[in-house]
């Protein structure tokens, strides 16, 4: 149980962090990694952000299962390399996660990328322009995933 409670946990705040992160993307930069503009409901000036429920599965059970066993397996490599290893892995996850999305449902929550100059494959299951950030990403998600996971038993104790 006790497992489960630490999994749950994590899981919750991969998702949480990642939703905040896309949506904050939406409305920063999202139109400089496209080369172009983004249609909205709303002007740009009320800022608002889109994110999908449809990426849950990917940044709660990808982080948690993915990369945090890839963190796990290059931890003591440098820096450079694990820059490099996060870009192409989160860049293969998410065309992956939108090849499956676009195949099993029909559609995929950023089928707006295949409108960009820098798309990968015919139908833009994601941006070249993108491939640096999420090196970026994966940094940053590193001293996140670390600190979730020393606050996991934290978590437990006090649902135990």
């Amino acid at each position: 149980m006790d497992d489960a409670v630490a999994l749950l946990f994590r899981f919750t705040m991969y998702v949480l962090f990642g939703l905040t992160l896309e949506t904050v993307f939406a409305v920063c930069g999202i139109e400089r990694a496209l080369g172009c503009e983004v249609r909205r409901r709303v002007p740009k000036r009320y800022l608002e952000g889109f994110a999908s429920l449809y990426m849950i599965p990917l940044h709660g059970l990808g982080v948690l299962f993915g990369f945090e066993a890839a963190h796990d397996a290059i931890r003591d490599l440098a820096w450079p390399l694990r820059l490099l290893v996060y870009a192409a892995g989160i860049t293969a996850a998410e065309a992956a996660w939108g090849f499956v999305l676009d195949k099993t449902i029909g559609l995929y929550p950023w089928d707006y990328y295949a409108d960009s100059r820098f798309k990968v494959f015919r139908r833009g299951y994601t941006l070249w322009t993108l491939v640096p950030g999420w090196g970026l990403a994966g940094m940053a998600l590193e001293t996140y995933s670390d600190l979730m996971r020393h606050l996991s038993p934290h978590v437990v104790a006090f649902f135990s």
